[in-house]
C-alpha cells in the first residue's frame, strides 16, 4: 500500500495537510504528540489540502494550527478532504 506523509502541526489539529496527491484508500502518515499515527483516504485528496483526522460532526470545529479555521456543513468521517464543499470559514480574518 502507498504511504504518504502530512503535516499535523498541533496537538488540537483534527485535520493535516497532505504531501502529495492521495487517491482513495492511500494511507496517510503524520506524527501527534511525537507518535506515528496512519489515517487511510476515503476519497481522492489533492496535494496540500485537508484530511480529517478523527470525525467530526456537523457544524463542528475543525482545527489547524490549534485555531478553528471553520465549521463542517456535514458529518465527516477520519480520511475525508476537508475543502469548501464541506466545510465554511469560521470567518477570521475576512
Amino acid at each position: 500500500m502507498k504511504t504518504i506523509n502530512a503535516v499535523h502541526v498541533h496537538r488540537l489539529d483534527n485535520c493535516v495537510t497532505l504531501t502529495d496527491f492521495a487517491e482513495a484508500g492511500v494511507a496517510v502518515r503524520f506524527f501527534e504528540d511525537g507518535l506515528e499515527k496512519v489515517v487511510t483516504t476515503r476519497e481522492s485528496i489533492l496535494k496540500w489540502h485537508k484530511m480529517a483526522v478523527t470525525s467530526i460532526e456537523k457544524g463542528g470545529s475543525v482545527f489547524k494550527y490549534g485555531a478553528v479555521i471553520g465549521f463542517t456543513l456535514s458529518f465527516v468521517e477520519a480520511g475525508d478532504c476537508l475543502h469548501i464543499h464541506n466545510i465554511r470559514s469560521s470567518g477570521i480574518g475576512g
